[in-house]
């Protein structure tokens, strides 16, 4: 379980005429993430979003407020516990590309978290990353390859790949589904929704695309220039959202199908 308390960030930045400001990028965010359910969060570009997945995977520091791994403190944690903890807790970040060394293979790239946080055996290792590539629908030979000999749709089940390497608990997907075409996007949300067969007890899933988000989620939050603005509970339409800037983001949505209903989604299919 995830537990953030009272989190906020901010940053430091210069204003229009040069002088030092602060900027609250997250302010004060409470919320709870639990093993065994499925959530979204959702806003657009700027809301806070990817900063929330930075303090929720204790790569950055908040400013202020207190997050806790299974009840535990993460900045009080001893960096070798905290070590630990990251196997169970797994991020997947938006720029895949850029997440993977350029000069490692493919199966390189999947294999470095086995070994840096297990004690599996190269002949285990092996075993799983072979495992992992095939649920990933990866060949053999894409994992001899370098990243950029692969398709964006391919480092991103690579990137997936890897942060199952360690049998995590949680993973946060960031943006995982961006700048990928419909049928791509289908082919990863679907992989994703598979996960929880595979043995990942949860997942953060985070987007600006409202559709994606009733897709995979059974909980959902909705994000706004830093603040949670509304938690959902099994949402299943559009007609779920209650708030003001929900409503907007859903308004702003470019139209699914002639003649579908305001309520309707139009991703699935």
């Amino acid at each position: 379980m995830i537990e953030m308390r009272d989190v906020s960030k901010q940053y430091r930045g210069k204003g229009s005429r040069g002088r030092s400001v602060t900027f609250d990028a997250v302010k004060q965010v409470s919320l709870t993430l639990r093993s065994d359910v499925r959530y979204a969060l959702v806003g657009e570009s700027g809301s806070g979003k990817s900063t929330l997945a930075r303090l929720l995977m204790a790569i950055d520091p908040p400013t202020s407020g207190e997050i806790l791994f299974d009840g535990a403190s993460v900045w009080e944690m001893h960096p070798r516990e905290l070590r630990k903890k990251r196997a169970e807790y797994q991020m997947v970040l938006q720029n895949a590309s850029g997440s993977l060394d350029p000069r490692r293979s493919v199966y390189d790239s999947i294999a470095e978290p086995i070994r840096c946080l297990t004690n599996l055996d190269r002949s285990e290792e092996r075993e799983k990353v072979l495992a992992l590539a095939e649920r990933m629908k990866l060949s053999a030979a894409q994992l001899e390859r370098l990243p950029h000999e692969l398709s964006g749709g391919q480092l991103k089940r690579v990137c997936m790949a890897r942060a199952m390497s360690v049998s995590p608990k949680f993973i946060v997907f960031d943006e995982a589904v961006s700048g990928l075409d419909v049928t791509v996007r289908k082919q990863i949300l679907d992989l994703i929704l598979q996960l929880k067969d595979d043995g990942l007890d949860g997942y953060l899933f985070i987007t600006h695309d409202i559709d994606a988000a009733l897709y995979l989620a059974d909980h959902i939050f909705v994000m706004k220039d830093g603040e949670i603005v509304e938690r959902m509970e099994h949402a299943a339409s559009y007609a779920d959202f209650r708030h003001d800037y929900s409503r907007l983001l859903i308004e702003s949505l470019p139209p699914k199908w002639p003649g579908a209903s305001s309520n309707e989604t139009g991703f699935i299919g």
